[in-house]
């Protein structure tokens, strides 16, 4: 059943006042989608004044980042071409695009060092809106309502410093919102396949954000589960790259189909935006303190409101050092870990994360260096606790 047929005569009338007040407003890109009344109807719930105010807000969104504009105007730097991995790999079985996202695999620091966040949403848009130019493209072909697209996350691979990354994560949460708020009801499914602990963190920071009707789309599979007979349920095993479940390889038999998914590759250094030398140690509200050979150091924070973020900043003077994260939720309890300890170079610049912290307790930040015979590390670090309103307020 398509979406004009599953609308109720109530509903209808609510598409056609959204229509009259916004008619003149509307540019003529927006006009020719034909679902844009329903989406942002259906995604208000039918409600007459907050679809308005939803749908004016997106038209003025439209203006900020030239969407009517974007497909051929956008020109992605070459890092974003290079070490972006967004990819389009084929249409499901009812004619759906599918985007491929090997998140798990991707230099997240190498990215954020060497393009600004800004530059990485309005690549995000752009893709967003080739999706919607190959639905129009599939409904036009096949003769039937083509309106939304299914996306597989591969978290294969993802590391601690790349799922808790600061730039990461707020990025994350701002494009989560403003793709809530600009694309609604172009979701089919969302597959994140290959998780893990690490995705679970990183996880545990975005889908406070997302709808519900977002979150009922997504599926998670760890590497042990049966993702792939799960993708083949929905796409065709000659469409589906040989790695993905499918049969289908490059002409030369490579299971990994580079020819349509490139290998994810290291940013390489001369892109970075800045040659960061150091800077942590120079600022003034920074704790210092060495960790000798053989020990570990502990500091503790108390978070009294739950949804609470633990953010942190440090870097060593030379070498790596561990790093972990207990949790207490009252003196009389053990500690539990978080974060598994880890350990992290910071030759080049200060490792930077947040997690979000559900239940009120003790948080415990380890530096380890239990591990090393020889050297002392001396440290410098910055941790705080924000309250859920103070990371609302940044994204």
């Amino acid at each position: 059943m398509t979406w004009q047929e599953n609308i109720s005569a109530e509903e209808a009338r609510c598409m056609e006042e959204l229509k009259n007040r916004l008619k003149n407003d509307l540019t003529p890109a927006l006009l020719d989608d034909e679902t844009l009344f329903y989406r942002f109807s259906k995604a208000r719930d039918f409600v007459i004044a907050d679809a308005e105010a939803m749908l004016r807000k997106h038209i003025f969104w439209r203006e900020q980042y030239n969407v009517d504009r974007i497909l051929v105007e956008h020109k992605p730097s070459e890092v974003i071409k290079k070490y972006v991995p967004f990819y389009f790999v084929c249409y499901d079985k009812e004619g759906s695009p599918v985007l491929y996202i090997d998140f798990g695999n991707t230099d997240i620091k190498g990215v954020f060092n060497s393009i600004k966040p800004i530059e990485i949403l309005s690549h995000c848009v752009f893709t967003l809106e080739g999706l919607t130019e190959k639905c129009r493209a599939q409904t036009a072909k096949l003769g039937r309502p083509v309106t939304k697209a299914c996306f597989i996350f591969n978290f294969e691979n993802l590391t601690f410093a790349n799922a808790t990354n600061k730039k990461m994560l707020e990025t994350a949460l701002f494009f989560a919102k403003m793709f809530q708020d600009n694309y609604p009801e172009r979701i089919k499914s969302i597959y994140f396949i290959n998780t893990s602990l690490y995705f679970t963190l990183a996880f545990n920071v975005i889908k406070h954000v997302l709808a519900s009707v977002v979150l009922s789309k997504i599926r998670c599979y760890s590497p042990d589960d049966d993702w792939r007979g799960a993708l083949l349920e929905k796409i065709d095993a000659e469409l589906l790259p040989a790695f993905l479940g499918g049969t289908r390889t490059d002409p030369d038999g490579n299971p990994l189909c580079h020819s349509i998914i490139p290998p994810t590759k290291k940013v390489p250094e001369t892109f970075y935006l800045t040659n960061s030398a150091k800077k942590l140690s120079r600022s003034k509200d920074v704790k210092k303190m060495t960790v000798t050979r053989l020990s570990k150091e502990t500091w503790s924070y108390e978070v009294t409101e739950p949804g609470s973020y633990l953010e942190w900043e440090f870097e060593t003077k030379n070498k790596d050092i561990g790093f972990a994260v207990l949790y207490k939720p009252n003196t009389d309890c053990k500690s539990s870990e978080l974060l598994p300890k880890t350990r992290i170079d910071t030759c080049y610049e200060p490792e930077k994360g947040f997690l979000r912290c559900d239940k009120p307790g003790t948080y415990i930040c380890v530096f380890d260096n239990s591990y090393s015979w020889i050297y002392s590390k001396e440290l410098y670090f910055r941790i705080k606790v924000k309250s859920p309103q103070e990371v609302d307020s940044c994204t």
